[in-house]
């Protein structure tokens, strides 16, 4: 005779543990954040701004449906870090497309530059940078550095971030990097739209290298209130510096990773000095990157944490109770 028992499972009794969900404030958290910047390029693009964005959507809408694979056949594999880490791949790919729509919808509005105001604002922090690169520049080895870790190390470090917290399993840093971008961006869209700048070179007034003179050809083009299809530089932002925030929050995001922990950080270092020995960015865009990469942090840790003690709950079968089926002979 057989019957099923209903009730606490027995001592030593195996138990399957429930799947747990994914992070819903954390999904919840990028959707709104998503959709903040999705309304302001809405609202904020010129006319005709589509029609140079409709590629990147179609590719975007192409490459959202099979990243979402991965995670899909990780949860019927029982590997929910792996899992939840993944989810986070699909969430990069709208956040960089938004991105890339919000500065130069941003740049478009041509709000009044405030090259002046980041030069005095330095002057009274002691900061000169035009002194700065003639001091980097009489020594030629680290002059070469500076330059290199402006133009190359900041993107592989970003890659890193990206990739290696997914692919090792790594679920909170991979939701608190994409969490840390996409509340950077939301928080970073009235300085953009107020508080435009070109960059030293115009407030400090010296000479700007090619590339200078081409990002500032492109912020001018933008702020005459069109955005072409050929602008590579997409309204490259002054204030906050994100080579200063996406270092940061790179490295971050690496730490739990032993043997990159210290490399990460001397990478993100060197790309903090760097924004200034080039003469790329003012000393307080460098202050702005750095309080915007502490203050999303901070956020991303929170709707992140929340997540995981929610998740932890369920995911744990220790002193909770479940419905146990047990053959009684």
């Amino acid at each position: 005779m057989s019957a099923t028992a209903i009730g606490k499972p027995g001592p030593g009794t195996p138990v399957a543990a429930a799947a747990p969900n994914p992070s819903a404030s954390v999904h919840i958290t990028l959707g709104a954040c998503s959709l903040i910047m999705l309304v302001f390029c809405i609202v904020a693009a010129p006319s005709g701004a589509l029609h140079f964005s409709l590629p990147k959507i179609e590719t975007a809408i192409l490459l959202v449906i099979p990243l979402l694979l991965p995670p899909a056949l990780l949860h019927e594999c029982k590997a929910w870090r792996y899992r939840d880490a993944a989810l986070m791949l699909p969430w990069t790919l709208v956040i960089a497309l938004l991105v890339t729509q919000v500065a130069p919808s941003a740049t478009t509005h041509a709000f009044p530059l405030r090259d002046m105001l980041w030069r005095r604002i330095d002057e009274h922090l002691g900061i000169r940078i035009p002194g700065i690169m003639a001091l980097v520049a009489q020594h030629p080895v680290i002059d070469r550095l500076s330059r290199f870790s402006y133009a190359w190390l900041l993107h592989p470090l970003i890659l890193c971030a990206i990739f290696l917290p997914v692919f090792l399993g790594r679920r909170e840093a991979a939701q608190r990097f994409i969490l840390t971008n996409a509340f950077g961006f939301v928080l970073a869209i009235p300085c953009m739209l107020f508080l435009p700048a070109v960059g030293p070179w115009a407030g400090w007034h010296f000479a700007a290298t090619p590339l200078q003179q081409a990002c500032q050809a492109s912020i001018e083009s933008l702020r005459s209130g069109a955005i072409s299809g050929d602008d590579s530089f997409g309204g490259i932002i002054c204030f906050p510096s994100f080579h200063v925030f996406w270092a940061l929050v790179s490295a971050y995001a690496l730490l739990s990773m032993r043997f990159l922990r210290y490399p990460a950080i001397l990478a993100a270092g060197l790309v903090t000095l760097s924004t200034m020995t080039t003469g790329w960015h003012y000393g307080i865009d460098v202050i702005g990157g750095i309080l915007l990469a502490v203050i999303g942090t901070g956020l991303a840790d929170w709707v992140a944490g929340a997540g995981d003690g929610r998740a932890g709950k369920v995911a744990s079968p220790k002193g909770q109770t479940c419905l146990h089926a047990r053959r009684i002979d």
